[in-house]
């Protein structure tokens, strides 16, 4: 769990000093500490339209090399990243064959960056194996997109108030700006005191909204947004058609095979891991498979 924020000034609005803007990144990454004790960051471009904060907890390469908000050698792409891609081993070497050259060991990062550059956003998300919410800004082209993984693992949020962008792994590192709005949705409200959920994309404070599970927003400096979904759990035809031929031995041996691969997928760490145990069928099952493994 790593912490991320970012401001975007689109054009025709007032930005800071980078000396205001670097501190209001700290303040928001600051409100977040307690996702990523292990160091931060914070990077603001020459025009001080953009930048981004990072609180990170180290999981993945160790070194400061592979510390946030990080660039590509030339400085045209940032990002700041939240989440663990389990197949940035793989996507490394088909980068490196395609001439992209890394500067990190092994840092998951450092795939998002170079993956941007050879694929564009829509395809690199597409290639993605883990889980993730991350912030890139396209220095050439003047854009910022925000993505979040397929079933919406690691949040999101973001707000354009007075045309200005500003997103954060949590709402009260958006908050840590005393001009942001502090209203209720009562919409939403609603929503919460039925089904105990408020539907993306939108939250319990008016104005601030969370980027829906599979989805990826663009953003160009004269402000407008664009969102696109990427992934949907609904798939185009019943997903009890494949496996009404399937007797249940078949299926056992299915399941089995998915939770043995997801498992194994997530022991991939440079840190200490461990597994919460209550004892049911679905943490026990982890523990034996980590056990195997």
């Amino acid at each position: 769990m790593c912490g991320i924020a970012g401001i975007l000034f689109p054009n025709g609005q007032r930005s800071l000093s980078k000396e205001e803007f670097h501190s209001r990144l700290f303040e928001m990454a600051d409100a977040m500490e307690h996702r990523g004790p292990d160091g931060d960051g914070v990077w603001v471009a020459e025009n001080a339209r953009v930048g981004f904060s990072h609180r990170r907890l180290a999981i993945i390469d160790l070194s400061t090399d592979a510390a946030q908000p990080m660039r590509n050698q030339d400085g045209t792409v940032w990002v700041t990243f939240n989440g663990e891609i389990y197949n940035h081993l793989a996507l490394r070497r088909e980068l490196e064959l395609e001439g992209y050259t890394f500067s990190t060991d092994h840092s998951d990062t450092e795939v998002l960056v170079h993956g941007f550059l050879a694929w564009g956003v829509e395809k690199l998300v597409k290639r993605l194996d883990g889980m993730f919410a991350f912030a890139i800004w396209d220095v050439r082209n003047q854009r910022l997109w925000l993505a979040r993984d397929r079933i919406g693992i690691k949040p999101l949020y973001f707000t354009r108030i007075g045309g200005v962008y500003r997103f954060a792994s949590e709402i009260k590192a958006i908050l840590t700006d005393s001009s942001i709005p502090r209203e209720v949705n009562s919409h939403a409200l609603n929503h919460y005191l039925s089904f105990m959920v408020t539907p993306a994309p939108m939250t319990l404070f008016k104005g601030i909204y969370k980027l829906p599970a599979g989805h990826i927003m663009e953003v160009g400096m004269d402000g407008k947004a664009y969102a696109s979904r990427f992934w949907s759990a609904v798939p185009n035809k019943s997903p009890l058609a494949d496996f009404e031929s399937l007797n249940e031995e078949a299926l056992i041996s299915g399941i089995r095979e998915r939770l043995q691969s997801s498992v194994e997928k997530r022991m991939l760490s440079d840190v200490p891991f461990g597994v919460f145990l209550s004892g049911g069928i679905d943490s026990s099952a982890n523990v034996a498979f980590m056990s195997e493994i």
